[in-house]
């Protein structure tokens, strides 16, 4: 076998000295070009970007897409022949890298809008025009081609990008999340003003959890604003990022305080894109990881905070008389009784009867002092401790009503001013008594001094 590797080699040769110099060079010509066109075509196919072992799940999840037919470099480069050229002359320095072991353990991508739209691929135009529902999200392309958001050029490769799973590339939702629901520092709004139906349609069917029924055709019919009410909060989140996510990339942190938003995002929105939410973080959209109904609930965020004046009675601390603590502390409060430990009846809610309800209020009973007390003891004290307390408040607006009558006939002004501002007290003694509504129950000690703080106040003046 050598001895014929020879013989042919020797020929070979031997034809070459009978040529003379010009048909030499114009034969290296022709193997250069050869070779060249051989090296350009090899190094230009998926797999031998795939040879690379940084490139694998790259190439696997490229295999398995739908543009598994189109070349690395279609996407990859922009269209023309110097910037083909370009791509090929970085492709061979990468490829120098790759052999002297100067190769990250990440690869990093992009791919230009003008490969996007390059003849024989996609049409803007065609794109624009197209009304997409994306997991029940409305969506045209019309409303983001060629748009800027604080300094970010909205490009393809911003939304369609490589960042989890098998695909090689996908929308990921959290970038859409990241313009829409993001608020700039320096005007405290959001980088894009959207609401809630500027995404969604209503639903026209009744969502039930657990034991909830909506229907979202109500809500729209009292024109209630999904932002300002029940999706309050979900469409809002601060700019605010670590400084240590910048070590993730570079050697040092650096202070942010002197580059507005705009400039950053120009840093790093450019051809080595880097993406929103590798800095931002994981914006969530709508309440996750509750338990239950009750817990993915911010009752205070639609209602006010309706039980705190009864709260405040319950665990009053500070007697308005100016006397000890230890006198005016409720001795159920003492004792650790929770609401839920009095308010034991089911009742429905008194409202409007067009709106449907399965809900329950809890109501308190006397029959729940049995469970501490002896049988019957709340059937006897409670209706005497209302009545006792309902008499000294009849009292104390009645001296209330005589002490106006006084205000009215007085011709001294400074006197008249006085009267008037010890009336304003005792009446708002009163009706801090009223709006607790449980006339002694939550708080015997503390409601009856609120009153007898009352009645001083007018004993004091007249």
């Amino acid at each position: 076998m050598l001895k014929k590797m020879k013989s042919v080699f020797g020929f070979g040769w031997s034809v070459l000295k009978r040529m003379n110099w010009r048909v030499r060079i114009l034969l290296v010509v022709v193997v250069l070009a050869l070779f060249m066109f051989v090296g350009i075509e090899v190094t230009g196919t998926p797999s031998f970007c795939n040879s690379c072992h940084i490139m694998n799940e790259y190439y696997d999840s490229w295999e398995a897409s739908s543009h598994n037919e189109v070349g690395c470099l279609k996407c990859h480069t922009q269209p023309g022949l110097l910037n083909y050229a370009k791509a090929k002359i970085n492709g061979l320095a990468q490829t120098v890298d790759c052999l002297v072991g100067r190769v990250g353990t990440k690869a990093n991508g992009f791919v230009p809008d003008a490969s996007c739209l390059r003849s024989g691929c996609h049409v803007a135009e065609k794109v624009a025009d197209v009304e997409i529902d994306f997991k029940g999200i409305k969506f045209t392309h019309a409303d983001h081609i060629s748009k800027t958001v604080d300094g970010i050029e909205i490009t393809c490769g911003l939304c369609h990008s490589h960042f989890e799973g098998d695909e090689h590339f996908s929308v990921n939702t959290d970038m859409c999340f990241t313009c829409h629901f993001l608020k700039a520092k320096e005007t405290d709004k959001r980088l894009v003003q959207t609401d809630c139906r500027s995404c969604h349609e209503v639903p026209d069917k009744v969502i039930k959890r657990g034991m909830v029924e909506v229907n979202h055709a109500e809500f729209v019919s009292y024109h209630a604003n999904c932002n300002d009410s029940c999706h309050k909060g979900q469409i809002e989140k601060d700019s605010t990022i670590d400084e240590n996510v910048c070590l993730m990339c570079h050697s040092f942190s650096a202070s942010h305080e002197e580059i507005d938003s705009v400039e950053l995002h120009r840093l790093h929105g450019g051809d080595e894109k880097v993406e929103c939410f590798a800095c931002h973080g994981k914006v969530a959209h709508a309440r996750t990881g509750g338990v239950s109904v009750s817990a993915m609930m911010e009752c205070t965020e639609c209602h006010s905070d309706t039980h705190n004046i009864q709260s405040s009675f319950y665990g009053a601390e500070q007697d308005p008389m100016g006397a000890g603590s230890d006198k005016i502390l409720g001795p159920m409060y003492l004792t650790h009784v929770k609401c839920s430990d009095c308010h034991i009846g089911k009742v429905p809610i008194n409202g409007d009867s067009s709106i449907v309800s399965i809900g329950t209020v809890a109501k308190a009973l006397p029959a729940a002092c049995d469970k501490c007390h002896e049988k019957g003891t709340g059937e006897k004290l409670i209706p005497f401790w209302q009545n006792q307390t309902k008499k000294l408040y009849a009292r104390t607006s009645g001296k209330l009503e005589k002490l106006r009558e006084q205000i009215a006939v007085e011709d001294d002004e400074v006197k008249a001013k006085e009267l008037s501002g010890a009336a304003k007290q005792v009446q708002t003694l009163l009706d801090t008594v009223a709006a607790d509504g449980s006339w002694g129950v939550h708080n015997l000690k503390y409601t009856e001094a609120l009153l007898l703080k009352a009645n001083g106040i007018i004993n004091q003046i007249q």
